[in-house]
């Protein structure tokens, strides 16, 4: 009898040290060292004396950012990588601002999915005031994982498309990160953006700074509850809403948004999206168990069979998706 071949741990190794590398970039930006290295701190001992840190750990810990590819050395010398550049040194419009806290606390609240599993139960739900404090930290994260495709996805829809768009409905907006770039391509758009008025104040920062701001307005509720309108957009987007709403307030959402787009208006969404078996891509089927540790009963990812199901039954003819610089293909379905 022949013998089974005895797998590589290798495969195993790299996932249970996944962690670590996700906070060994936490600690870069908590010790603000690809901020240093952008002004000019070059060496391990200048990046250290300017973080208030040992010299010897600092070069041991930006030796491991080579490794990750997030820094590069010439002899004792360290750069940027364009990636760290772009996202991890302060000053840029895509800075990674309150990563730090983002990665500690999705670790820590991971290293609790046993009892949730156990229990069945979320941790303890934040209450409404405290859960809208929690999301314009968050808003302001996540900007440059949802701008980035949102450009994608002007791109994709096409430059002279965009710009006869004059009305556009941005649901649960944050920071405005999937609106910007359509605003900024389209001059005549007005956008309307439906969010808590604490949400909205960093929304109104960001159009400022991307100086779009005359064309914003605001409509500040809860979106269960406030009024969209009726054939006034010709655009409309969820930008990583779904997931929080879950299946049942999802398709109310989604039907709500139809009545309020005219005849032939878009709908954007974003979100993470598993196949239709749930058995990948990683990114979706590990964000569906960070909804189960962290949000309302119901929370959850959905597959492309459910948004297609829920939008056709909420009258949209045509439903295509669009590859995007994201974890998941954009949706663009069409009323």
């Amino acid at each position: 009898m022949a013998k089974t071949r005895t797998p590589s741990p290798i495969p195993l190794t790299n996932d249970i040290y996944g962690t670590w590398k996700s906070l060994t970039i936490a600690a870069g930006l908590e010790l603000d060292v690809f901020t240093l290295i952008a002004g000019g701190k070059r060496t391990a001992a200048e990046v250290a004396a300017a973080a208030g840190a040992d010299s010897g750990a600092m070069r041991r810990l930006l030796d491991v950012l080579v490794a990750l590819k997030y820094l590069r050395r010439k002899g004792d010398l360290y750069s940027l990588e364009p990636i760290s550049a772009t996202f991890l040194a302060r000053g840029g419009d895509l800075y990674f601002e309150g990563g730090a806290q983002f990665v500690k606390g999705g670790a820590m609240a991971f290293s609790q999915l046993a009892d949730v599993v156990r229990s069945g139960r979320p941790l303890a739900p934040p209450g409404t005031e405290t859960a809208v404090q929690f999301f314009t930290m968050l808003v302001r994260v996540i900007f440059p994982m949802s701008y980035v495709p949102a450009k994608a996805a002007v791109a994709a829809i096409g430059a002279a498309r965009v710009r006869k768009i004059s009305a556009i409905l941005d649901v649960a907006a944050g920071s405005g990160a999937w609106s910007l770039p359509f605003a900024q391509a389209s001059p005549k758009a007005r956008v309307t953006v439906v969010d808590y008025p604490a949400v909205t104040a960093v929304t109104r920062e960001y159009t400022a700074r991307y100086g779009v701001g005359d064309r914003y307005d605001y409509i500040e509720g809860d979106l269960r509850e406030v009024d969209f309108g009726r054939d006034k957009y010709e655009l409309a987007i969820f930008g990583h809403i779904i997931h929080g709403e879950g299946a049942e307030w999802g398709q109310k959402l989604i039907r709500k948004t139809a009545a309020a787009l005219k005849d032939k208006g878009q709908l954007l969404i974003a979100d993470f999206i598993p196949n239709d078996e749930r058995t990948g891509p990683m990114i979706p089927m590990l964000f569906g168990l960070n909804m189960l540790i962290r949000a309302t009963p119901g929370a959850d990812v959905f597959t492309m069979r459910e948004y297609r199901t829920w939008l056709k039954e909420a009258g949209f003819r045509s439903v295509k998706t669009i590859p995007a610089p994201s974890p998941s293909p954009l949706i663009l379905a069409t009323k």
